[in-house]
This record gives structure tokens, sequence and C-alpha cells, in this order.
């Protein structure tokens, strides 16, 4: 399914490492979502989802979102098994 991966971080300011909010939202408005600490996150860009990008592109996004706290995917395909296997969890369209 195509849709696009959105993350951003959590600025609590109570916590020390921060938290990653990773929402992947198809086009019928189906989506997937959870936080995760950067450890985590980083696993998930590299190694649990198929993501159709270099490890360039993906060490550039990664840089990006420590530096700016947030990074779009857009139109990009992942499986619906891939998103629920890496963690993530499934959001119905509302309507």
């Amino acid at each position: 399914m195509t849709g696009q991966l959105n993350i951003r971080r959590n600025n609590n300011m109570g916590n020390e490492a921060p938290i990653y909010q990773v929402r992947y939202e198809d086009q019928a408005g189906n989506s997937f979502a959870g936080s995760m600490d950067g450890r985590e996150l980083h696993d998930l860009l590299y190694w649990k989802l198929a993501i159709d990008a270099s490890d360039e592109t993906l060490d550039r996004e990664y840089e990006r979102l420590l530096a700016e706290g947030h990074i779009t995917f857009g139109e990009i395909d992942l499986r619906e098994s891939e998103l629920a296997g890496a963690g993530l969890k499934f959001l119905p369209a509302e309507g």
C-alpha cells in the first residue's frame, strides 16, 4: 500500500532520551502509529521497514531528524504485515 511515513521527535522536557512518534498513513486514510526511542527508530528505518532508499539517503534523513525533529517519506510502499511486525498499531480510517 502506498502512503506517507511521518516521524516527529516528542519534545518532552522531562525525559532525557527523546521519544519519536511514527505514523504511516495510506491513501485510504488507514494508518499505523507508534512511539519509540532513537535506537528503536534507527532499527525501524534501516532494518524493519523496506523503505526504497539508499543507505546514504537514510543516513541524511536520520541526521535531519536528529537536527530538526521531524522527517517525512512521501509516497512510499509498505506492507501492512511489515508495519505491524515493526510494532506499529493499526488505526482504521474514521468515517
